[in-house]
């Protein structure tokens, strides 16, 4: 496997939610909320019932909800667990017309509980494929927008995983979300600075995901966006390990591109601060901070070889130089790493002069 496709492949994400959706439900189960919601002293009976959801029940749940333009909380919470179960429960829902508007009517009342209850419905419901994604940003997209400017910390944290899902499962879905200007909402939610909740993380899973789209979902205006706001992202916050791939894949570092003096200094400390402090080379994390570091100087010093001597002074501000910086990439002996590590010494091998002659420089490293 590349070590392009190790990062956050589409099916990792989609993994990643289903394991937080169902986390989220082990945790329910022996709560006394659930002892309430259901009206039961014991539950037990109920996880049996639930781990055994069939298509035929969940069209049973459907054609209720449908019928009586009302989902309560329970019907809510067997069908969440039906749609983690296998996408079958999910395509059986979604025939049901009328049943994803009746969801809509319950993410869009005035009971915060119900709410809520909606979102992480339609969270699950969006593990499904194209079609069901498309039906849920067509009818619920402008709530699920909407909802990221609220202040309720699980709808809006689910919504942010349910737009995270469309937009992966890619096709019409994920345009119709972003004609809905969601790019400048995510980056005012990625670039503050929190002191309470926090959903740094997941806005940036959900820009990096827009990003690294096959479809070029990015629109003129989107672009903009990220060019005049991206240097605004403090380096140390939560969700900065995606920002040079989302910074890369948007492809705003370019031929062409104007960058100011305040942008390339960020971009430039930025990467050398992640070649220089990740350790190793193993998780996704350190993965995306050093691949993207590298690619980013090396396309920086590919627009302007004046931008060399930044790159020397920001060296010189994390202590340490472009020899110790390079060997220890390669230190890492990572095949496919060097290869990138190769691209970036190519680089800087033609920003040679009489101050840093190429052939020392090539001299020093240790290649591997």
């Amino acid at each position: 496997m590349s070590v392009e496709n190790q990062l956050i492949p589409t099916e990792a994400l989609r993994e990643k939610l289903r394991n937080y959706s169902r986390n989220l439900r082990d945790i329910k189960r022996n709560s006394e909320n659930d002892s309430l919601r259901f009206g039961l002293g014991e539950i037990q009976s109920k996880i049996i019932e639930l781990d055994n959801l069939t298509e035929k029940d969940v069209q049973g749940l459907a054609n209720r909800i449908k019928r009586r333009k009302h989902a309560s909380a329970e019907d809510m919470y067997r069908l969440s667990h039906a749609f983690l179960q296998g996408v079958e429960n999910i395509r059986a829902f979604s025939m049901i017309p009328g049943a994803i508007q009746t969801l809509v009517k319950e993410l869009t009342g005035s009971d915060a509980e119900q709410q809520f209850h909606a979102s992480e419905t339609f969270c699950n419901l969006s593990l499904g494929e194209a079609p069901v994604c498309e039906k849920i940003a067509t009818m619920a997209g402008s709530y699920l927008v909407t909802y990221l400017d609220c202040t309720e910390e699980r709808i809006k944290r689910t919504c942010l995983w349910t737009l995270a899902n469309i937009i992966a499962t890619g096709g019409k879905g994920a345009h119709v979300l972003i004609s809905m200007e969601i790019v400048p909402k995510l980056m005012s939610i990625y670039l503050q600075d929190c002191n309470e909740d926090d959903y740094r993380e997941d806005a940036a899973i959900v820009l990096d995901v827009i990003g690294s789209s096959e479809s070029k979902l990015l629109r003129p205006s989107d672009l903009e966006c990220l060019f005049l706001k991206f240097h605004m992202k403090n380096p140390t916050s939560p969700g900065a390990e995606y920002h040079l791939r989302i910074i890369f894949n948007s492809g705003i570092i370019a031929p062409g591109v104007v960058l100011s003096e305040e942008q390339v200094n960020y971009l430039m400390n930025f990467s050398v601060a992640n070649l220089h402090n990740t350790e190793n080379f193993e998780g996704i994390p350190n993965r995306m901070r050093i691949l993207y570091a590298i690619r980013i100087l090396a396309n920086l010093l590919a627009l302007d070889s004046i931008y060399f001597n930044i790159l020397i002074e920001k060296c010189t501000t994390w202590n340490t130089n472009l020899v110790r910086l390079i060997n220890r990439l390669f230190g890492f002996k990572n095949q496919q790493l060097s290869a990138e590590v190769l691209w970036l010494v190519k680089n800087i091998e033609v920003c040679q002069s009489d101050s840093f002659p190429a052939s020392a420089f090539l001299n020093k490293l240790v290649f591997s």
